[in-house]
């Protein structure tokens, strides 16, 4: 059995071990200690990293009572190894991990809301908690307690109550294990069982914020970062906020409202260049009409357009064929070529028979229904060839 260093102190940060064994799996040495401070990946933790004899270790776990240190060479020695635990993670997991207990507690006492799910990400941290659904303003409530509690900082205990004992104790929720049970008690505010770490404060946690939040599978859950993540989330917003501001050329306290006032104004202008564009489009419908290269009373339209939106395009062919007797062959040249062949619904022509005739010419491929076909290909320079193609088919076939 490994000896837990860091049950026994929280805040060692380096240490010396002797080497209980050694396995090489897949190229990995997975290197057991007599004792250790690394904490083993467990109980929605992640694991700690930091090195042995200068040998980085990338992944810890615990298996028998056994805990284990991946790194990608043995060491050089068996006795007296140097280790260092990396301490920057450890205090983020310490304040992330501490700041989940005192929010799942606040979510508990004020909304009788329990916690059935904990993630402790790279970036973020998430709970999961059994409520329907939750305002801003009981989000706000939460907040403003879970803080008051880290700004009091209470004192953390680590128990390792007798069954007598534990029975008499307020948990929040039930332990998973039936023996060697440690509690993690917030100085009479919270009782949790809990392996992990955490700190001996509650205001080395620093603060606690809550990002967002979301109905997952009828529960609710909760985004939030703590200590240092709180205070990098805090950075880029202000940065941000001061960049909208400035921008805007209001204080800050007014961006949202200069926001707003032009995304109204975006929306207003969007629906008056909707209907300007509308309007060009049935101007441009009228005048392809009108100048149409007729066969037999058919009016045929053949032109290439450069640089447009294909949509647009799509929409002025739908426009003229909505008129009688008439075929549009339209093609348009972007990064590719683009063809859309489409008729009035009373000429009998199978336009995707046609364009599938014609399509090998841009080495493309598509399809439609007898009225519509579309589609593409990469032979920009054969995209009149393939419309004057289709034109012919269209002429020589059908009409004449």
């Amino acid at each position: 059995m490994t000896k837990k260093l860091f049950y026994d102190n929280i805040y060692q940060k380096e240490f010396t071990a002797n080497i209980a064994s050694v396995k090489e799996i897949d190229g990995k040495f997975h290197i057991e200690l007599n004792q250790t401070a690394f904490y083993p990946e467990g109980g929605g933790q992640p694991c700690d990293k930091g090195t042995i004899e200068g040998l980085e270790v990338s992944y810890v776990y615990e298996k028998n009572n056994k805990i284990y240190h991946i790194i990608d060479r043995e060491p050089p020695k068996l006795h007296l190894l140097k280790c260092a635990i990396n301490w920057e993670r450890r205090f983020d997991h310490m304040q992330q991990h501490l700041g989940q207990h005192i929010l799942s507690a606040c979510f508990h006492k004020l909304f009788d809301a329990k916690t059935v799910g904990f993630h402790l990400g790279n970036e973020f941290v998430t709970i999961d908690i059994t409520l329907n659904n939750i305002s801003p303003v009981q989000i706000e409530k939460v907040e403003y307690f879970a803080n008051q509690v880290v700004f009091n900082n209470l004192h953390v205990k680590q128990l390792y109550p007798t069954a007598s004992k534990l029975s008499e104790l307020p948990l929040r929720k039930p332990p998973k294990v039936k023996e060697n049970i440690r509690i993690i008690e917030i100085d009479q505010f919270d009782f949790s069982p809990c392996c992990g770490t955490h700190s001996s404060h509650t205001g080395e946690v620093g603060v606690i914020k809550i990002r967002k939040w979301e109905k997952i599978r009828g529960n609710i859950r909760i985004e939030f970062v703590c200590g240092n993540r709180a205070l990098k989330d805090f950075y880029w917003k202000n940065d941000t906020i001061n960049k909208i501001s400035k921008l805007l050329s209001v204080k800050d306290i007014d961006a949202l409202s200069g926001v707003e006032r032009i995304f109204s104004q975006y929306n207003s202008q969007k629906k008056e260049i909707r209907k300007l564009k509308e309007q060009l489009l049935d101007y441009e419908a009228s005048t392809f009409y009108q100048s149409a290269y007729i066969v037999n009373n058919i009016k045929i339209i053949n032109n290439i357009f450069d640089n447009r939106n294909f949509e647009d395009i799509r929409n002025l062919a739908a426009k003229i064929v909505s008129k009688p007797d008439v075929i549009v062959l339209f093609g348009l040249k972007n990064e590719k070529a683009q063809m859309i062949l489409s008729c009035s619904k009373e000429i009998d022509i199978n336009m995707t028979k046609v364009f599938k005739e014609v399509c090998p010419i841009i080495n493309g491929r598509g399809g439609g229904n007898a009225h519509t076909a579309q589609g593409g290909g990469d032979q920009t320079s054969k995209l009149e060839e393939a419309l004057k193609t289709a034109q012919d088919i269209i002429i020589h076939q059908y009409l004449v």
